[in-house]
């Protein structure tokens, strides 16, 4: 199940909340697909991984992506083009697989 929420900031519109799982990655373009949509990741895009046993979470870097990753992004239009201001990689205890 997605979960969607549009906000609209200073004339761009802004995607907020969106989760999914992680189905490509393209180190060369830097970006990956998730829930069917091609999503860029820029040098300033935050990147961190829910830490499951800590208080805070960790920063991670592009190369730390990894197909099926579950992902909580933060997403807005460059252009026509959605692009991530924010990656959340999920902490998942007790994977079914």
């Amino acid at each position: 199940m997605k979960k969607l929420a549009l906000f609209l900031l200073l004339g761009s519109l802004v995607i907020a909340d969106q989760k999914g799982v992680i189905e490509s990655i393209d180190h060369q373009n830097k970006t990956i697909t998730v829930n069917g949509s091609l999503i860029k990741v820029l040098p300033n895009t935050k990147i961190e991984e829910d830490s499951c046993w800590l208080a805070w979470d960790i920063s991670k870097k592009f190369a730390d992506l990894r197909v099926g990753d579950i992902v909580e992004l933060d997403l807005f239009y460059s252009g026509d083009m959605l692009t991530a201001s924010k990656i959340e990689i999920q902490c998942v205890r007790n994977r079914a697989y």
